[in-house]
């Protein structure tokens, strides 16, 4: 099963996508600018697609946004992302700074 949701965080939109599979649930925040994801993902294939992507490693009951970066492609950390931070705090930063740049 899939399951899709908008979410709105401060002034953005996102959509908050979970994949339910048998063993494990697959989970990703997206926008056109930058893509949240748990540990279910891999980063090296999302390497090429040139977009700041950053993992929250088994992100539990706090979730994505709460959960603190612990990977992500050289993109995202080109954009200032760190390991670290929190979900929340790492889009918010690729968002506000994409939205200036243009």
């Amino acid at each position: 099963m899939i399951e899709l949701k908008t979410l709105e965080i401060e002034a953005f939109r996102f959509i908050d996508i979970s994949l339910f599979l048998p063993r494990w649930t697959c989970r990703m925040i997206v926008s056109t600018k930058a893509v949240l994801v748990d540990e279910s993902w891999d980063l090296d294939a999302l390497e090429e697609k040139k977009i700041p992507v950053f993992q929250v490693y088994k992100p539990g009951k706090t979730g994505l946004l709460d959960g603190k970066i612990t990977a992500m492609t050289s993109t995202a950390a080109r954009a200032g992302i760190y390991i670290g931070m929190s979900g929340k705090e790492a889009l918010l930063k690729v968002m506000y700074e994409k939205t200036e740049k243009g």
